[in-house]
């Protein structure tokens, strides 16, 4: 999903330059929208970027003018996950370039690559459960992360966590959410609802049974999408691959789904509820003021997307029906968008990046 309305030229990194201030790396959606809110704020600095083919990754970095080199694929298969994520491991450590500084917004992939080359890594994320992933692969990546990652940016409702795994190094928090950095630019298109073959409608997001933490657990998109159109509420449905297009079967016919990527912020501020099985798009619908609902299927919740519960402004369940209801009973109950916190956020975060680099 998009998040802008037109290509930003300024974006492009510098491909000729010998060496880089930042080598930043993006693995997954969401990454790309922080990117983007980052970049345009760091202006004085040079970027090189690399990408992991996942989701919409490259269709977004096209639409951005984000020019970056992609190594590695997204695989459903577990095993060849794992090849896949190992083969990047080491591609990036061939292929990586001069910097100062990695930001990786999570991926572990090149931090072996940081240690050899000396390259400070910083890491700037909000995702405790995949440090505590287990198997062979997810071990490994878990010991490099722990030992070659030099600085760590957190949310404060992440800060003790974060703490637990990363005993020695340095944590920078910060007030808000990481949803809040892009939020920041946001401005609601207001004809947006015109693309689309209805004006009310829910955003349907499936769970990312791709990743390690949630691997292949049973799907509950098939029954949402069931008693939500014997509800009469037209769905607008976000696969990520065609694995999660296929899940629903035959009821395909009875959602929308979305010809190419489309600005995902719109999506969820003209909805009337955003239903997610992953995190990032129930957090961006609750800070924009939108119902949101998420039914991730970890044993546990991040603990932001706890804190959110806690505070009343993402449900969460596993319960179809009980979500549906939910939905209905609150059809045309939204809140204030977090735009102006939003902005205090983003100031925040790069003034810990500036803090980083520069202490």
């Amino acid at each position: 999903m998009k998040n802008g309305k037109k290509r930003d030229s300024k974006l492009r990194c510098w491909a000729m330059a010998q060496s880089y201030d930042f080598w930043i790396d993006i693995s997954n959606t969401p990454q790309v929208h922080v990117a983007r809110a980052l970049i345009k704020s760091l202006r004085e600095y040079s970027f090189y970027i690399t990408a992991f083919k996942r989701g919409e990754v490259e269709e977004l970095m096209r639409e951005f003018g984000i020019n970056g080199k992609v190594f590695g694929e997204d695989k459903y298969n577990p095993t060849l996950k794992g090849m896949s994520l190992a083969f990047r491991t080491f591609n990036l450590l061939l292929k990586s370039p001069k910097a100062k500084f990695l930001l990786s917004f999570g991926s572990t992939t090149p931090f072996l690559a940081t240690k050899i080359k000396k390259i400070k890594s910083v890491i700037l994320t909000d995702n405790e459960l995949k440090f505590y992933q287990k198997g062979i692969f997810q071990s490994l990546e878990n010991i490099l992360v722990k030992r070659f990652c030099d600085f760590v940016i957190v949310p404060k409702v992440c800060e003790e966590e974060f703490r637990k795994f990363f005993k020695d190094k340095e944590i920078y928090t910060y007030n808000g959410y990481k949803e809040h950095i892009y939020i920041s630019n946001y401005e609601p298109d207001m004809n947006f609802t015109s693309i689309l073959p209805f004006r009310e409608y829910v955003v349907l997001r499936p769970e990312s049974l791709t990743s390690h933490y949630v691997l292949h657990r049973e799907s509950i998109v098939p029954k949402l999408v069931e008693l939500l159109t014997k509800n009469g509420v037209n769905v607008v449905y976000l696969p990520r691959n065609n694995e999660e297009r296929d899940i629903i079967g035959d009821l395909k016919k009875e959602v929308y789904i979305p010809p190419k990527a489309l600005n995902g912020l719109d999506l969820c501020y003209f909805s009337k509820a955003t239903l997610t099985g992953s995190g990032t798009m129930a957090r961006e619908a609750a800070l924009l003021g939108v119902p949101a609902i998420s039914f991730f299927p970890g044993k546990r919740l991040l603990s932001v997307d706890r804190s959110l519960a806690e505070t009343g402004r993402i449900f969460h369940s596993r319960d179809p029906k009980e979500i549906v209801e939910y939905v209905l009973d609150n059809w045309n109950k939204r809140k204030e968008p977090d735009f102006e916190i939003a902005k205090k956020v983003k100031e925040e975060v790069v003034a810990k990046i500036k803090e980083v680099i520069e202490g």
